[in-house]
Order: C-alpha cells, then structure tokens, then sequence
C-alpha cells in the first residue's frame, strides 16, 4: 500500500513531499522528496482520528509528522493492522452522514428544553432549600434601597394607620409562622399601583394603593400571607438560582462576563415584579389559605380582593402598557379566576368547619 502526503520534521516548520509504504502489515518506510527514508514498525505510529475530510496525522517514531488527504487508504491500513479506531468512529458517521446529523440536532435541542424546562427548576429548589437562611438574606441585602431609590417612593400612609398594620403583622400573621426569616414590612408608594411583593430574605412590600383597595384588615391579610408563602417555599431564591444558572451558561457559550453585571442589575426589577411560576404562584396562594384558616381568618377575603383587582384592570380607561401596570400583581400571576375559585373552596370549608 502506498499513500502520498506531506512529511514534518521535528522542531521544523519545513514541509516535504512524502510517500508511506507498508508492505506489510508489521513495517513502513516513509520516502521523502529528498530520496531519503524512514523505517519503523506501524504498531509506533499514532494515527488521528477521521473526521468528515480533515487531514490525517501520523506522529511517527522520531516525532516527526506525516499527513495525508487520503482518509480512505489510512482507514484501511487501520482496518488490516485490527487498529479499533477505523472508518466506523463516531464521530465520522455524524460528519458524513446527514441523517445522523438532523437526529443528533433534534436530540441535543429536546435535552437541552428538558434540562432548561424541568431540570434547571428542579435543580434551583433543591438548591435553595439547602442553602442556609443567611444566602437568602445576603441575596436580597441592598435590592430594597435600589428600589427606593429609582423606583418606590415614600408612603404617605399615615404613621398611626402603618403602626396598627405593623403591629397585627407582628403579633397576629408572624405567630405562626415556624420559618427562622427575618420577616419586616414595608410601606411604599408605586405610580399609584397595587402591588405586594417579597424579598428572599423576608422583607415584604406593600404600596399605599393595595391597602387603600382593601375593605378590612383580612384582605391585607391574604395578600400579605401569600407573599410569606412565596418566602417559606423560597421562591424567590429559586428564580435568582435559576437566572443565575442560565445566565452562568449564556456567558460561557458567548464568553460576555457582562452578562452575570446585567442580571444583577435586574434583580431588583425581578422581585418587584413578582414573575414568578403557576406552579410558585398555586404553593403561595395554598399556602395563604392555610395560614388564614389556622389563623381564623375567612380565605374569602382573598377572593373578595382579587375580585377588586380584576375590576380595577377591566375598567381601567387608561391605554394597554399602563393597564397592564396598573395591575401588575393581578397581571403577572396565573389566572386570577382560578385563584378566587380556589378560595372560596377553602371559604367554604372553613365556613362548614365553624358550624361544627
């Protein structure tokens, strides 16, 4: 067998017209342009891989390099010397066949929306509860004074009517609640918005609106119980997991480290948001309506709440981006219906277990 290619020698960057013989399946003589040779056994050649028509290497014996276009001849030189690593390589199949290319795009695009669908979001809970309660408040230290800063602004709520929220927070929703969180409340104002949201660490926010909306205490009650859901099931901590995870990803596919500055910036946006998942969103609300029927209090409330803020968003005259933040915390969570339905199945187990 006779192969032609080019032959490199050692420390050189000098290139020689070259053939391999191999009479045999034992020995190789390599001739060279300037009638000089090289002798050696093939068992000492160490042959690249194929893959699709890239040159072959042979690193002979005195480290010196020939390379060859002639894939075909090299495989069945591999083939005659038993060399496991022939035509039939993994690799080389995928390159040269089509079908094989489309199955592996199809399989890496199915695994990769798995692991991103279902995988990151399982990964991010176990995470985030066995990270000690201290992450979360060093994950939220400084989000709050960013909002205070560009976008809350003070309350103008009294300071007497603050104070009797406050203390019924404190005495009353955080008695039975068994997490070690730093749980603190928050008044602020927000475009005249009703919203509500939580920080990991157990800072809860409250906008001057959603309080004006409520009839009576009970219905700030659910809302503040469904943020302290969100906190318990550590949801948030779940989503900056998650980004972060994403985010990690994105920038060593890119190698853009501003990517990780970017997400740290929109942090803050992100809680104030509250985008959280249905899934998030269904745990947070079970969790209200247990509270509040420990707590004896009706989950009706919830209902009649949310009932207000659905009003509020359909008869909004304003146009569609400023209704649709006139409503940011009906808006960016699941079906408000749904959720009211759920309630009043609560209210009226509630209400059977009163008669009893």
């Amino acid at each position: 067998m006779q192969i032609t290619g080019y032959w490199y020698p050692t420390d050189s960057s000098a290139r020689y017209v070259a053939k391999l013989h191999t009479d045999d399946s034992i020995n190789y003589t390599l001739v060279i342009q300037d009638n000089s040779d090289l002798q050696g056994m093939i068992s000492n050649i160490s042959i690249s891989d194929r893959l699709g028509n890239i040159p072959r290497k042979l690193n002979l014996e005195d480290r010196s390099t020939f390379e060859t276009n002639n894939n075909d001849e090299i495989d069945l030189l591999l083939k005659k010397i038993g060399h496991k690593d022939n035509s039939l390589h993994f690799l080389h199949i995928l390159e040269t066949h089509s079908l094989w290319i489309a199955i592996a795009l199809v399989l890496t695009i199915v695994i990769s929306f798995a692991g991103i669908r279902w995988g990151l979001p399982w990964a991010s809970e176990k995470l985030a509860y066995a990270m000690p309660i201290n992450v979360s408040e060093q994950v939220s230290a400084g989000t709050l004074d960013i909002l205070d800063k560009y976008i809350l602004k003070p309350s103008e709520l009294s300071a007497t009517r603050q104070q009797l929220i406050q203390k019924h927070f404190e005495k009353t929703l955080l008695s039975v609640q068994s997490e070690q969180f730093d749980y603190r409340l928050y008044f602020r104002q927000l475009e005249d918005i009703p919203n509500a949201f939580a920080l990991p660490s157990g800072q809860i926010v409250i906008t001057d609106r959603l309080i004006e909306m409520a009839a009576n205490q009970q219905e700030i009650d659910s809302i503040l119980l469904h943020e302290i859901g969100h906190v318990v099931h550590r949801h948030g901590l779940q989503q900056i997991i998650h980004g972060s995870i994403v985010t990690i990803i994105i920038t060593m596919f890119a190698g853009d480290a501003t990517a990780i500055e970017e997400m740290v910036v929109a942090l803050p946006t992100f809680l104030l948001e509250s985008n959280y998942s249905r899934g998030n969103e269904t745990e947070a609300d079970e969790y209200a309506f247990q509270q509040m029927v420990k707590l004896g209090i009706d989950p009706i409330h919830f209902a009649n709440m949310f009932e207000k803020m659905m009003e509020l968003k359909n008869n909004s005259k304003q146009d569609d981006d400023s209704k649709e933040k006139y409503a940011e915390f009906l808006s960016t969570h699941p079906s408000s219906s749904l959720r009211m339905q759920r309630a009043r199945e609560y209210s009226a187990k509630y209400f059977n277990s009163t008669q009893n």
